[in-house]
């Protein structure tokens, strides 16, 4: 099976139990079978979201650059993290009380979240939770699939997954309000 698109590798990931406990175990050789090459010297971690589990990936500041936030308040300040090393640190050491001070966003208690540094040699990839990848039907470019067989394939996750912790933040703001009777 060769995968083109992200929507193609959350569906496969979904959809196929076995193919996704080996992208979550050993996501290179779960890669290496769906015909995605993941260079030898770069460490490759996925992590799965839940409805309890929310993580957000700070990327390194020449990638960040890449990033259009658009308004988004959370890729906001993923982009500033990346950039200002004080403000990294807070934000892994209290991602609540940095998104709270810095967006006004009231992450529930029972919501996890976890921050984490992306670097040159390590990448994260977050698998979203099913419902999340309906919009993600687009295909990789010819210079997205390059960098993916090169390793710098970390853009368009880095693009989508904040595209998501939009959604999330969407989400997660309605509840407040909901609660607070807005």
């Amino acid at each position: 099976m060769a995968i083109t698109s992200l929507s193609e590798l959350f569906q496969v990931a979904w959809s196929d139990q076995g193919f996704r406990a080996e992208f979550l175990a050993n996501p290179k050789a779960a890669l290496s079978q769906a015909g995605v090459t993941v260079p030898e010297n770069v460490e490759l971690t996925v992590l799965e979201e839940s409805d309890r589990d929310i993580y957000l990936v700070i990327p390194t500041p020449d990638k960040a650059e890449e990033i259009k936030p658009d308004g988004d308040l959370i890729a906001q300040l993923i982009v500033r993290a990346a950039n200002d090393e004080a403000l990294r640190q807070e934000m892994m050491a209290d991602p609540r009380g940095v998104i709270l001070r810095e967006t006004g966003l009231v992450i529930p208690a029972e919501t996890n979240v976890s921050v984490l540094q992306q670097t040159p040699d390590h990448t994260y990839f977050v698998l979203p939770r099913p419902s999340q990848t309906e919009s993600s039907d687009r295909e990789l470019s010819e210079a997205e699939l390059e960098q993916v067989a090169g390793g710098g394939w970390i853009v368009p996750v880095i693009k989508f997954s904040i595209k998501w912790c939009y959604t999330i933040y969407k989400t997660v703001m309605n509840g407040v309000k909901g609660c607070l009777g807005l």
